[in-house]
């Protein structure tokens, strides 16, 4: 298995293999290239997202039952069952992707049919279904519904929850990463 995220801090605390792919995906060319050569069981993308809900308080572990776009994707039912089990506490449900950062409005107006909303998922599912590579997504919380990133100045503040979510992607990476082994094909 491979764990796939877009900045390094969110991988921070992962002991599996793992590829950083950039903000929106950029360095996905690089990464499939080197999945071409050496092929995963499956890949798990994991990385900060914001709240759709205003019950998802940051730090709250988000899996995708699909990924929302123009179309909708959905991973494996076995590997979401499993991951259903290994994290009891994680919320299950649809994450979107899009192109910019959300203001506090464009979340409320999403989160109608979703649970949270990242940058790359899209675009990563899309690639490793094309690499019939088996995917799972597993985001944690980072802003809530009401809350706007900061600018690049003022993410120092961020710094302290940024690091904590870090952490808690790492253990759910670390605590899937065995089981979903398993269920691979």
């Amino acid at each position: 298995m491979i764990v796939l995220a877009a900045l390094r801090t969110e991988l921070g605390f992962v002991r599996a293999p793992k590829h950083c792919v950039g903000l929106r995906a950029q360095r996905w060319p690089q990464v499939a290239a080197r999945l071409r050569r050496r092929p995963p069981d499956a890949a798990l993308v994991v990385g900060y997202s914001g709240a759709l809900r205003a019950v998802l308080a940051p730090g709250t572990l988000v899996v995708a039952s699909s990924v929302r776009t123009e179309r909708e994707q959905h991973p494996p039912a076995d590997m979401v069952d499993l991951t259903r089990q290994a994290l009891p506490q994680a919320k299950v449900g649809p994450i979107y992707t899009i192109d910019h950062l959300a203001s506090p409005a464009h979340k409320a107006r999403l989160g109608v049919d979703g649970l949270a909303v990242d940058l790359e998922s899209a675009r990563l599912v899309e690639g490793l279904n094309e690499l019939g590579i088996p995917w799972l997504i597993v985001r944690v919380v980072l802003d809530a519904l009401w809350e706007e990133l900061p600018s690049r100045a003022a993410r120092a503040k961020w710094a302290g929850r940024a690091l904590a979510c870090a952490r808690r992607l790492g253990d759910a990476a670390n605590r899937l990463g065995p089981a979903l082994a398993e269920v691979s094909p």
